[in-house]
């Protein structure tokens, strides 16, 4: 087992920073093994039984060629370690190679380095925020009955729903249990406010997720007011709930907060709107709508970001805004 040259103790081969003193080990870009395609799809992998790196290495040439490759540092870790606690888990290794968490894993940590902080004071968040967005998509699954996702059977329909029900509350409980290392760090008030955020998220974004349901099952025609304001509910709240946790975690002033929270707000909201343009369920005039929404959106968001020091990561969190039109969650 190597060592950490700094503190000496032992770590993995899939970690970056050492866990103990926080001193970065390698380069993530020389390792490619985080299983994710150019095009955001799913792996090949059904269930990895191993966390080995044969079994989860992807061409460094197909990923070179995405728009996600000089986020592979963000992603690595969170990955990895997402792997690593539960390799023993079918169920959960086949809901993260559905690449659900990507959103997750990357904003908290760019948006804690845009207000001055340390990607790696934010891994434990973004750890934890990939667990609540795995669940969240698995609990959005069965309630829509949906049996295929980008050309993978979705965790329900693999598995069942004597699985997928408690293994959706299992990651959510495991997220707040992740969340709980702030205590120390951010101290009882910020750790609370940390908690709050993802709690309030998740409450929104269920009641959202819960109106479309209903308004579709009376075949209710939805407003296109009320429609930006379920996308909001449904996608814009959870996104905002990353990039404002984000701030927080680095030392944000109130007004970085603020403005961190509109971009993901604008950001998320976008990007429901855009999946609602491509969704035949709807009027063509409602999609047509939605589209122009969303990329009036996407400028919203990056406008939020002119406020923030001129940094890399800032640059990084202008460049992923205008991915809206990508599945993100």
């Amino acid at each position: 087992m190597p060592s950490c040259p700094k503190c000496g103790r032992e770590i993995s081969p899939y970690h970056r920073f050492c866990p103990s003193c926080g001193v970065r080990l390698r380069d993530a870009s020389s390792d490619l093994g985080f299983p994710v395609a150019s095009s955001l799809q799913p792996t090949t992998l059904e269930i990895p039984h191993t966390t080995t790196e044969n079994a989860l290495k992807k061409s460094a040439t197909d990923f070179a060629q995405g728009p996600l490759y000089e986020l592979l540092d963000y992603a690595q870790p969170v990955n990895s370690k997402l792997l690593e606690a539960h390799k023993d888990q079918p169920p959960v290794l086949y809901a993260i190679n559905m690449n659900d968490h990507l959103a997750g894993a990357i904003l908290p940590q760019i948006c804690c380095e845009a207000v001055g902080g340390r990607a790696y004071d934010a891994l434990a968040l973004a750890y934890a925020y990939s667990l609540g967005l795995i669940a969240g998509r698995i609990c959005d699954d069965m309630m829509d009955r949906t049996n295929e996702r980008r050309g993978k059977r979705t965790v329900w329909r693999q598995f069942g729903d004597p699985v997928a029900i408690p293994l959706g509350l299992q990651l959510v409980s495991e997220m707040f249990e992740a969340l709980s290392g702030y205590d120390l760090v951010l101290g009882r008030v910020g750790s609370e406010r940390v908690n709050r955020t993802f709690r309030l998220a998740l409450v929104e974004s269920a009641r959202a997720e819960e109106e479309e349901k209903l308004a579709t099952r009376s075949k209710a025609l939805l407003t296109f007011g009320e429609g930006i304001k379920l996308a909001q509910g449904k996608r814009g709240i959870l996104v905002a709930a990353g990039t404002t946790t984000g701030a927080i975690v680095g030392g944000g002033t109130e007004l970085e907060i603020e403005l961190l929270k509109n971009y993901g707000k604008a950001m998320g909201t976008a990007n429901q709107l855009f999946d609602d343009s491509r969704d035949p369920d709807y009027p063509q005039s409602y999609r047509e709508k939605a589209l122009a929404e969303s990329r009036d959106l996407t400028a919203e968001g990056i406008k939020c970001t002119d406020q923030l020091k001129h940094t890399d990561a800032q640059r990084k969190l202008r460049e992923l805004c205008k991915m809206s039109e990508i599945p993100l969650l």
